[in-house]
């Protein structure tokens, strides 16, 4: 009877083991897995209206040139010169920067955008464009449908 019980208890501990390992290892790939970022807003960014309430600024720009990258807040963000042409929202003018979530978009030199931003407080006349959203190619219908959704309450 002594033998059976020894065999069973190690039987029983070698089962423990690799349960145990199992599980380990499982847990592992579980928390080693990349955890995909995800925003929660409280607009539609694919309207032009909730978007240019939720906007400090909303304003037709000019890229003067190619995007610098630079961490803000902890973000990697393209930083992006432009030449303000008109102000749909706001009161920018002038020359400033405007940063946009890192990848997600690829503005041209020389050609104008509808933004919609705020302003951040470092560094300072750099501009974040509105989460989830990307500057907009200023056509003349583009450049109407953000002014009129500016001035709609």
């Amino acid at each position: 009877m002594p033998r059976t019980r020894s065999i069973v208890t190690t039987g029983a501990l070698t089962l423990a083991a690799l349960l145990t390992g199992a599980g380990w290892l499982g847990y592992q790939q579980w928390a080693a897995a990349p955890v995909a970022r995800e925003s929660i807003t409280t607009y539609d960014p694919d309207d032009p209206h909730e978007v240019s309430r939720t906007a400090d600024e909303v304003f037709t720009a000019t890229v003067v040139s190619p995007a610098s990258q630079q961490q803000i807040n902890g973000l990697a963000r393209d930083v992006y010169p432009v030449h303000v042409k008109a102000v749909h929202k706001g009161a920018v003018h002038g020359d400033l920067t405007v940063a946009v979530e890192s990848g997600h978009t690829h503005l041209k030199t020389g050609r104008a955008y509808v933004f919609a931003t705020f302003p951040f407080d470092e560094p300072h006349d750099t501009h974040g464009q509105v989460t989830e959203t990307t500057p907009q190619p200023a056509t003349e219908e583009t450049m109407q449908t953000w002014h009129r959704a500016t001035h709609q309450r």
